[in-house]
């Protein structure tokens, strides 16, 4: 037993001395000096600063709205026929074309009857007018003879004196003659017109269904002259007008329409801190709007005079990097305008060499290789 634990206490001794001496030896050999990693220019591309007039442009979207909208509305009660170009749901209707003919048989029969009337009580007078006014016979004469009582009745002949009105005043002459103008106005309304060319969105009564005075029948959108309200932010609202141009665009860049701005709302929207903006716009091309169709485009400002037009990542907290003896230089610069991908600075000297295209880790100091561009 005693042995046993004389031999492990040797054998720990032996472990102890061979530890030592190995750390000493480590000791003793000295620390390799550290080479430093060289320095290697980065490779970049520059372009001369040259400030110029820019037109900024912000970007704007939103909902297309026919600016001629109208619901139909009939001011006479008939029946609408069935037959012919029906009023229903996407037909188009050139301006003055009639998009509802209402059945007007009875009125206008009455109003050939009424004309029938008024024929005789002129041809009646007739005579007399030869007698008292023998230089004004013939004019009457012609104007009977012409009376047609299926076609509107044609304007009176100005009476030559006061003598000669007091006496179709008289007779009835005058005022039956603006009672039939006033049924051929109110039959007029039994055949209802486009008043611009436009399409149908919505139908309220079916042909051969009856028409009440004042029953909404539908609703007709123009296809010409289009509106767009888009939100535009506070900051920009100094060098946006009414006139400045308007382009929208569909999804693959391509123009779709042009216009300019029309109104610009007087208040500023406090949790979004725009303005609404209202666009007129035309249809480019070969292209076609529709009514609440949403589209993209851009809207030009008022001109900004010895600015520097550049892509958005070239600057960063409010500075760009230029090129100087083989190093990055960073400039600080004032942003005048920010759109979606490109920015407007001011405060950079003519000719200064500004980076052309943005690269990884750059900062101040670091080595460059100037390519030109």
């Amino acid at each position: 037993m005693i042995k046993t634990v004389l031999r492990a206490l040797s054998g720990l001794a032996i472990l102890a001395v061979g530890i030592f001496a190995m750390n000493g030896l480590i000791g003793m050999k000295g620390t390799p000096p550290v080479k430093p990693r060289p320095a290697v220019a980065r490779t970049v591309k520059v372009q001369p600063a040259r400030p110029d007039t820019a037109v900024p442009t912000v970007g704007i979207e939103g909902r297309v709205q026919s600016l001629q909208r109208m619901t139909v509305l009939s001011e006479v009660s008939a029946m609408l026929p069935v037959g012919g170009k029906e009023f229903r749901e996407g037909v188009r209707f050139a301006k003055g074309e009639p998009m509802m003919r209402l059945d007007d048989a009875e009125p206008r029969a009455n109003l050939v009857a009424q004309r029938s009337q008024w024929l005789q009580l002129l041809a009646a007078a007739l005579a007399d007018l030869q007698v008292d006014f023998p230089s004004r016979a013939e004019v009457w004469s012609a104007y009977v003879r012409e009376l047609d009582v299926t076609k509107p009745v044609a304007l009176l002949p100005e009476p030559a004196s006061d003598r000669e009105r007091l006496y179709l005043t008289g007779r009835g002459i005058i005022s039956g003659y603006h009672g039939i103008r006033a049924v051929e106005e109110q039959l007029e309304k039994f055949t209802i017109r486009a008043p611009f060319e436009g399409v149908v969105t919505g139908v309220a009564v079916q042909p051969g269904s009856m028409v009440r005075v004042g029953q909404p029948l539908g609703t007709l959108v123009g296809t010409e002259d289009f509106e767009v309200k888009a939100a535009v932010h506070a900051r920009h609202l100094p060098r946006l007008a009414v006139g400045n141009p308007v382009v929208l665009r569909k999804e693959d860049g391509s123009e779709v329409a042009a216009g300019r701005v029309a109104r610009i709302s007087g208040t500023v929207d406090p949790a979004t801190q725009s303005a609404s903006v209202y666009c007129e716009v035309r249809a480019s091309g070969d292209e076609a709007l529709r009514d609440g169709r949403f589209l993209s485009g851009s809207v030009s400002l008022e001109p900004l005079v010895g600015v520097l037009d550049l892509d958005a990542t070239l600057v960063k907290d409010g500075a760009v990097f230029a090129a100087s003896d083989g190093r990055l230089v960073s400039l600080p610069v004032e942003v005048v305008h920010r759109d979606a991908d490109r920015v407007l600075v001011t405060g950079v000297e003519p000719g200064t060499p500004l980076l052309a295209d943005p690269i990884s880790g750059a900062h101040e100091g670091m080595l460059v290789e100037v390519i030109n561009r």
